[in-house]
């Protein structure tokens, strides 16, 4: 049977359902989940192109699949814009991004181009270098050690074309559709991808690709939703961002962007230290319109500073006068728990957050209305009291007679009927009052 709520399908219903051999029912109500969920489609393509389990002795032959599988290419050192198998007993395909210090960051590859999401570059088959359009998850970036990255299957950029890819603005690249919440089914695959990368990772190498992908995974699992995450392979990897200094140990690490707040994480020799260092932490922050800067200094220890416009600058201490150099605005924290104080001070993601806890009374918004034009009829009653022109007067104290006549009219916006219509035969009674003199 189907499970319940917004639970997928099991993949033998799903066999089951491209066999034909579902009841009407089930069936229904399976292609109603398949309406809204790429994952499942996917897997229904999938099983659709199976061989039967035990075919029979007069079964026809099956016709050979369309895609070939390309010779993999074991010679020669893996190479930035590369795509190479990873992995002995877990396979993946990856893009090679980069390499350093004896790891190579890479973004895994797969073929599902319909479970692609906004943070991820479709390629179009027109322009893959393999028989069939592909997807690139530069967000799912992590570093693995190069004893487990394997032969070459395809070469699909340049480096010189790898900024470009990345952002997306290559020929014949797009991006998927954006999430659409917690229970959106793609983030299931991008969350296989990530275990995949794990368990290919193995061992932790402490260099800045895994605190990278430490970061990544710490950040969506406990910011939500509303915390975006990007792994940066070079400085051009956003958009048409461009390198901002000439030091070439700077490494960009990755970009957070939660509710228009963005931070940039990198990593330098020594952190910011002189002028140099400074006018170049400055034109990264302009050439990436972030908000902050998190700078890292894995070679002195584990620690990162952040930075926003105004820490950059020289400043004046108060009351003193005194001229004061460019200073973090947050130091002494690990990366994570830094990014997550400025995150918390700036973007108000956590205020948004509905409670908890607690219950909620409901509100009947007539009565609140009604309340409140009461009141002001009693304070306007108790200010027709000084006038002493005596038709005025009448006109405030007509308002004595029925203080609750005008909320009751206002009431009538939660009705069907015209708020305009009450106020206009209210106004029409008060004057008849007036002119009788009651």
């Amino acid at each position: 049977m189907t499970r319940s709520g917004s639970a997928h399908p099991l993949d033998v219903e799903l066999a089951d359902l491209a066999d034909g051999t579902l009841d009407q029912g089930r069936a229904a109500r399976i292609d109603a989940h398949l309406a809204v969920c790429a994952v499942c489609r996917i897997k229904r393509v999938r099983l659709a192109g199976a061989p039967p389990s035990a075919p029979g002795p007069d079964a026809e032959p099956l016709a050979s699949p369309s895609f070939e599988v390309p010779a993999v290419d074991e010679s020669g050192d893996a190479a930035v814009g590369e795509i190479r198998l990873a992995g002995d007993d877990t396979r993946m395909l990856v893009l090679i991004l980069g390499a350093e210090q004896g790891t190579m960051l890479v973004a895994p590859v797969t073929f599902d181009v319909e479970a692609a999401d906004h943070e991820a570059v479709v390629v179009g088959a027109g322009y893959s270098p393999l028989p069939a359009a592909l997807v690139v998850h530069p967000a799912l970036a992590a570093e693995l050690p190069p004893e487990v990255v394997g032969g070459r299957v395809a070469t699909l950029v340049s480096p010189a074309e790898l900024p470009a890819l990345l952002a997306g603005d290559a020929p014949g690249t797009t991006r998927g559709a954006v999430i659409v919440g917690p229970g959106d089914p793609r983030l299931e695959l991008r969350q296989h991808l990530v275990d995949l990368l794990g368990e290919l990772r193995g061992t932790p190498t402490g260099g800045p690709g895994q605190i990278t992908t430490a970061l990544i995974d710490d950040l969506r699992s406990l910011r939500g939703p509303t915390c975006t995450v990007r792994a940066l392979g070079t400085w051009d990897g956003l958009a048409a961002a461009a390198t901002a200094t000439d030091a070439d140990d700077w490494t960009p690490l990755l970009a957070i962007d939660e509710v228009g707040v963005v931070l940039v994480v990198l990593d330098t020799p020594h952190g910011l230290v002189d002028d140099t260092d400074f006018d170049a932490a400055r034109s990264v922050l302009t050439r990436f319109n972030a908000t902050a800067l998190v700078v890292m200094s894995q070679r002195l220890g584990e620690l990162a500073d952040v930075f926003d416009s105004s820490a950059l600058n020289f400043g004046i201490d108060m009351p003193s006068g005194a001229h004061t150099p460019p200073r973090p605005l947050i130091s002494g924290l690990v990366p994570f728990d830094a990014v997550a104080k400025f995150l918390d001070q700036h973007s108000g993601a956590r205020a948004m957050s509905p409670p908890t806890r607690g219950p909620v009374g409901r509100v009947d918004v007539a009565d609140v209305l009604r309340s409140a034009a009461a009141t002001a009829v009693a304070d306007a009653v108790r200010q027709g009291g000084r006038f002493k022109i005596l038709p005025k007067r009448r006109g405030y104290d007509s308002l004595a007679a029925n203080p609750h006549a005008l909320g009751d009219a206002l009431a009538t916006a939660f009705t069907d009927a015209s708020v305009v219509d009450a106020l206009l035969e209210l106004a029409r009674h008060t004057d008849e009052r007036t002119e009788d003199g009651g």
